[in-house]
């Protein structure tokens, strides 16, 4: 299973502080793992959510103020995300 990163995603890492990507990262690697080896979304273990509306069809993962959207992909075996973002500004798009 590959993680693919949009650009707005990366862009967001880049610039907030290394103590939050070390979260998110932490966050996104137990996603991974779970997809993995268990071929399902930790959605208890994990704070995730499936999104409605114009976001149909991804999920939003908490990490504190910080939100994941991210899409799996079961067939191609990988888990996409969007974007990454402050709570107030991501849903915006």
């Amino acid at each position: 299973m590959a993680i693919k990163f949009r650009k707005q995603a990366i862009k967001f890492l880049q610039k907030t502080n290394p103590e939050d990507v070390k979260k998110l990262h932490l966050q996104i690697k137990q996603l991974l793992i779970s997809v993995e080896d268990k071929g399902i979304i930790p959605f208890s273990l994990l704070d995730i959510k499936k999104l409605k509306g114009q976001w149909e069809g991804f999920y939003r993962l908490r990490v504190g103020t910080i939100r994941v959207i991210f899409k799996v992909n079961f067939d191609n075996s990988e888990i996409e995300i969007y974007t990454i973002g402050n709570r107030g500004d991501i849903y915006k798009n």
